[in-house]
């Protein structure tokens, strides 16, 4: 699925192609199975966190696994740092 995510070094939006099928921004149900927009891993809703980086057109975050987003926050503290 191609996916828009943000470049700290570069402070743009690039294409990215996730290999989730099914990513999701927001859902009524925690417990619906849904993929990590950055590995494709499936995972519950509710276990998920709002993404750093990977974005829709209007900067709403996909859900990521909790490893997925550590990388997010490293990447951030070394590339984001000055912002």
């Amino acid at each position: 699925m191609k996916l828009s995510k943000w470049n700290y070094k570069t402070h743009k939006y690039e294409d990215f192609d996730s290999p989730a099928v099914n990513p999701s921004l927001y859902e009524t149900d925690m417990s619906k199975m849904v993929d990590c927009a950055n590995c494709g891993k499936t995972l519950e809703f509710g276990d998920m966190y709002t993404s750093k980086t990977i974005h829709t057109e209007i900067g709403l975050g996909y859900g990521v696994c909790s490893n997925c987003y550590e990388k997010e926050i490293d990447e951030f503290r070394n590339d984001g740092k000055n912002l």
